[in-house]
């Protein structure tokens, strides 16, 4: 009897869901910061931000998607995630400015939900960030720098 080997797990889901995880790490906190909005558009979508990022300096370690919706960057202690969110609740939440993003516990019960965990799935920071979101022409960059 022969048997079909199994499909490996969708890496993209996975990715997604330790992002998620890292992101809602206890001991992280989130602040925002405007949304830039000029005379035109500065970035085109998160390719073009990730370039302009490394010309600053940054090094990619990765990028989700193609064409891109999400980058993480990175530059000594402080990162730059770059994403588009694909969710319409959680672009929602982002564009809130009322709204204390992750830390709020509607959002963060969804995003637990869609990652198929539980808080108790969450561990502490072992160095908690800061992450400052900021929307430049639909893109978000959240910047952060291990606490102190």
């Amino acid at each position: 009897m022969s048997t079909k080997p199994q499909q490996p797990a969708n890496t993209l889901d996975a990715a997604v869901k330790a992002l998620r995880l890292y992101l809602m790490e206890k001991g992280n906190s989130f602040d925002h910061g405007p949304a830039y909005e000029g005379h035109g558009k500065v970035l085109t979508g998160v390719a073009q931000a990730m370039h302009l990022y490394q010309g600053m300096g940054y090094t990619k370690l990765f990028a989700l998607g193609e064409p891109p919706v999400y980058a993480l960057l990175q530059r000594g202690h402080r990162e730059a995630h770059l994403f588009e969110p694909q969710d319409p609740q959680i672009r929602q939440w982002l564009e809130n400015d009322e709204v204390v993003k992750f830390d709020d516990p509607a959002m963060r019960a969804y995003m637990l939900q869609k990652s198929g965990l539980n808080e108790g799935d969450v561990p502490s920071a072992a160095k908690p960030r800061r992450f400052h979101v900021n929307e430049v022409d639909n893109v978000f960059v959240a910047t952060a720098d291990d606490e102190e």
